[in-house]
């Protein structure tokens, strides 16, 4: 039992680090002076920075 409460605690650890990652890197892309805009694997877009809604 403690085998998996262990792997639910690393696996939540890598979990957050992962969101806060793509969270690091939502904001370089928003405030980067360049037009940008990120799809998903479909073809949706999922991030649009201010420099591209400016335009």
């Amino acid at each position: 039992m403690d085998d998996v409460m262990n792997a639910a605690q690393k696996n939540k650890v890598s979990l957050q680090a992962l969101f806060g990652k793509q969270e690091l890197l939502a904001k370089v892309i928003e405030y980067l002076p360049y037009p940008i805009q990120v799809y998903a694997p479909d073809g949706t877009s999922v991030l649009v920075n201010q420099a591209l809604l400016n335009e």
